[in-house]
């Protein structure tokens, strides 16, 4: 693993970027927000987690968190196939 060799600073920008992030309205309804604050929170207490976030420029960000990778990708696959059952019994 990498570490920073300036871990102030790295610190610094992390907390200035949740400052601004905290600053924008939300577009979210209000029990969305409830519902990603429940996810914030099981992430925090362990759980395996995958978070992915287009960009307006359309770039992903992504993060795994308490997961390797190929953890990350079994997830996704779980996803993909919950999804896929859900259409194919007419739930939306």
């Amino acid at each position: 693993m990498d570490v920073p060799r300036d871990i102030d600073a790295v610190l610094k920008r992390l907390l200035s970027s949740q400052v601004e992030i905290a600053e924008q309205p939300s577009m979210l309804a209000p029990e969305d927000e409830a519902y990603l604050s429940s996810l914030i929170a099981a992430i925090r207490a362990g759980r395996r987690a995958v978070l992915i976030v287009e960009d307006a420029d359309e770039r992903l960000r992504y993060m795994f968190s308490n997961a390797s990778r190929a953890e990350a990708i079994s997830m996704l696959g779980k996803v993909v196939e919950a999804t896929g059952r859900r259409l194919s019994d007419g739930d939306e």
